[in-house]
């Protein structure tokens, strides 16, 4: 088996940041690609740059795959395929530096989201500070709306009695009794 090597350009507006790296190293196994290499590459369009060596059909088929499949989100204007004579390392030797590298950017991004989701918290906790005063008044409000609500009652049972002692004379009077 005579070892080839290929370069695949692939070139458009959105081949970066949705996983098309792991697509193509996924279906590089698949093909039975053994040495594999994707970088992405950033110009005026976003670059993925893929370096595969293996057998003659193995490289020719996967090139042909590449040209024409393409992860979901992906945005693409142009597929090139070239020659390529450089060192390409070893697929599994790739995928355990490339897999390293991506942790790395997870773990960042986890902090940046608990960093984040710290500060939603604290103003949570603000919130419900600010609820709890406002309820605090609320309950003040309505202690001194009940005791005015007594107070009144108080009055009008007063009034309404004597209302009605007044109604029992005048009907004495007028000879309704």
């Amino acid at each position: 088996m005579v070892a080839v090597k290929g370069k695949i350009r692939i070139i458009g507006s959105k081949v970066h940041d949705i996983g098309y790296r792991y697509f193509l190293m996924e279906n590089a196994l698949a093909f039975g690609i053994e040495g594999f290499r994707a970088v992405n590459i950033g110009d005026e369009k976003q670059i993925v740059e893929v370096y595969v060596e293996g057998g003659d059909e193995a490289v020719n088929e996967f090139c042909e795959f590449a040209k024409s499949n393409f992860p979901p989100d992906a945005v693409v204007d142009e597929v090139r395929v070239e020659d390529y004579t450089g060192y390409i390392p070893k697929i599994e030797a790739f995928a355990l530096v490339f897999n390293i590298g991506q942790s790395r950017k997870f773990i960042e991004y986890g902090k940046q989201v608990l960093g984040k989701q710290d500060k939603m918290l604290e103003k949570q906790d603000e919130t419900i500070k600010a609820v709890k005063e406002v309820g605090e008044k609320v309950d003040k409000v309505g202690e001194k709306v009940d005791a005015l609500r007594q107070d009144l009652k108080a009055y009008l049972d007063e009034r309404f009695r004597k209302i009605e002692i007044e109604i029992e004379r005048i009907k004495e009077a007028v000879g309704l009794k």
